[in-house]
């Protein structure tokens, strides 16, 4: 397990976690992995146009270094993501990453992507990275499957160091994703990662055809630019630390709206609906349930 993330799941809840358990090995630590694993991404009603399988929030769990898709939670991870002036090198505009630093990363990912799926799924899962983008410091790779069903895992990782993954799997009774239509994008909102003392929001998707860009108007940071290639995009941004109550409480995932660029350089307005493919009353409804503490 990474170090780090070793550390910070030690850190989670000292008032009742011995500071030398072992989570990979200990039976309760297991036990409750089986448990995240076993659960079923949450799942809304169908849309008239759309698919059954709607992942409604990507709030997810890390159990002894594996991200389980499950039920909506926060994880929280102190000291993980350094805050101060690593989160203030942060910016709203992604920087190409490439060479040996962008080979670097998208392996770690990956290494990371099939450890998580073998152990959530049993399977191996035949991964590839989609989208590398830079900010100051850190390193966003995005890793899918590029199947109808869509498995995904994003890493991110600080001066090449990985220091936190989050993702989904679909479960056995997943149906095929409905296609992207052209000029629009599909996306789940609401994976997040938070420390005590800043949180990292992460949003992924796919856009239709003749989509070069796209840009989240976000609570936290403004305008954000995500980097779009083949078919799929990715971004993040660092906000406020958070809790599970708070997200619960917030089904929007910290995003206000979504503009995507077209080839002749138009820009259309997707609304979060459509971005979703949930009503209105689903994105202002609050969310129950989660495993993490807050």
């Amino acid at each position: 397990m990474n170090d780090i993330l070793d550390r910070a799941l030690r850190d989670l809840d000292p008032a009742v976690t011995p500071a030398d358990l072992d989570t990979g090995t200990d039976p309760k630590a297991l036990a409750l992995l089986a448990r995240v694993v076993a659960t079923d991404p949450v799942e809304a009603p169908a849309p008239t146009t759309g698919s059954p399988r709607l992942r409604t929030a990507r709030r997810l769990t890390t159990v002894g270094g594996a991200v389980a898709a499950g039920t909506a939670a926060v994880l929280l991870l102190p000291g993980v993501f350094g805050g101060g002036p690593a989160m203030a090198a942060w910016t709203p505009t992604p920087h190409m990453v490439s060479g040996d630093r962008a080979a670097d990363a998208q392996e770690k990912c990956l290494d990371s992507a099939r450890d998580t799926a073998k152990h959530t799924t049993g399977r191996e899962l035949p991964f590839r990275p989609v989208v590398t983008e830079g900010r100051g410091p850190w390193t966003l790779v995005y890793v899918n499957d590029d199947s109808s069903q869509l498995a995904e895992i994003t890493c991110l990782l600080h001066d090449g160091e990985l220091i936190g993954s989050q993702g989904s799997t679909p479960g056995p009774e997943a149906q095929p994703l409905p296609p992207v239509p052209a000029g629009s994008a599909r996306a789940a909102l609401g994976a997040v990662m938070s420390t005590s003392e800043e949180s990292v929001r992460v949003v992924t998707g796919r856009v239709g055809a003749g989509v070069v860009g796209l840009e989240l108007s976000t609570e936290a940071k403004g305008t954000v630019t995500a980097t779009v290639t083949g078919g799929y995009f990715a971004t993040w941004w660092p906000d406020a630390p958070t809790t599970e109550e708070r997200e619960n409480a917030s089904p929007r995932g910290g995003v206000n709206g979504v503009t995507v660029i077209l080839q002749d350089g138009s820009r259309h307005n997707v609304s979060l609906e459509e971005l979703t493919g949930r009503t209105t009353a689903q994105l202002n409804t609050p969310a129950t349930g989660g495993s993490a503490r807050g």
